[in-house]
């Protein structure tokens, strides 16, 4: 694959004259990691510090395990409790690998009625590969997207059902930890994305809405929800991470004009105007990603060909991990 540069100009709008530009950020795709034959569709990601890559698929519990020269292994094979891996999130400190495990297709019956097993969320022990905890959705919820506090905690977005759950340190069952009917969808998906700020506030986006919200802990009574006001719609507003200078990164999936993009989201400081940088596009169903200094690791599902009527059986040959790095994050 040919390496790619992509130069933009990032500024605030409106208020060239009165702000100092941001400086030109430099995207360069670097060589893509091929995953080994036989892996398809490849969706939850995370990293630990030494470089090792976590990568599990949209539709098996199997996951791979790269390491930082290159060498793939498998780290989990998958059972009857863990058939998918849409979302990957690393607890270092603790030797925890949580991920979130939907029946996203079901399996199609003879009368031809869909059945979906319950959707879940596990944890495996990171060094030896055990499982340590599974936990079913409450309410016949869809978790989509996790994230982590420091102490432990494990935030999970539903798309299902208009609410953030919240798993404390230790416990064995979710709780809502925010609901709000402008997370409600009467489209496929609802929540996906969700990135844990340092103050404890959550940024959390919608699917198939394209939209993006800020919800933040209050001292007394619910949690505060806002809506940030986008330059567009997201056409399919997938995993999202927060960058080290406070941006948003952000997965376009591109569900409905097949234009699959990584998004940077600037402009979330107080005051100022959002506005969007495309630092890659034209990928095929991008749903994942996960962040580490200027670099960033993309997951391309190639899954658009399960969508299209006829298509179904048009499997890639091999899979790939998509990777980039950015000179402004």
């Amino acid at each position: 694959m040919k390496r790619r540069m992509v130069l933009a100009a990032l500024g605030w709008a409106g208020a060239m004259a009165l702000a100092p530009l941001r400086a030109i950020a430099t995207v360069r795709e670097l060589e893509p990691i091929e995953l080994p034959s036989g892996f398809q569709y490849p969706n939850g990601i995370a990293r630990a510090e030494d470089g090792t890559l976590y990568v599990g698929s949209v539709l098996s519990g199997r996951l791979l395990r790269i390491q930082a020269n290159g060498q793939i292994e498998e780290f989990f094979p998958g059972n009857e409790e863990i058939f998918a891996v849409t979302s990957l999130r690393l607890d270092e400190a603790r030797g925890i690998l949580w991920g979130a495990s939907p029946d996203v297709l079901g399996t199609r019956q003879p009368n031809g009625e869909v059945v979906r097993r319950p959707h879940r969320i596990f944890a495996i022990d990171s060094r030896s590969g055990q499982v340590l905890q599974v936990i079913l959705m409450p309410e016949g919820g869809f978790g989509n997207d996790l994230a982590l506090d420091p102490q432990g905690g494990l935030y999970v977005t539903d798309t299902a059902q208009p609410r953030i759950h919240y798993l404390p340190p230790g416990a064995t069952q979710l709780q809502t930890w925010a609901e709000d009917e402008r997370f409600r969808t009467q489209l496929r998906f609802g929540l996906s994305g969700i990135a844990y700020r340092d103050d404890g506030a959550l940024w959390v986006s919608m699917y198939s809405e394209g939209r993006l919200f800020l919800v933040t802990s209050q001292a007394a009574g619910r949690p505060k929800v806002e809506e940030i006001e986008l330059p567009r719609k997201i056409d399919g507003s997938d995993a999202i991470q927060l960058a080290a200078d406070g941006s948003l990164m952000m997965i376009e999936g591109g569900i409905e004009g097949g234009n699959g993009r990584l998004l940077q989201l600037n402009g979330l400081e107080p005051g100022a105007k959002p506005e969007f940088e495309v630092l890659a596009e034209g990928m095929n169903l991008p749903v994942n990603l996960t962040v580490a200094g200027q670099e960033i690791w993309v997951t391309e599902s190639l899954f658009r060909h399960r969508l299209v009527p006829g298509q179904e059986n048009a499997i890639p040959d091999r899979f790939f991990i998509r990777r980039f790095w950015v000179s402004s994050i």
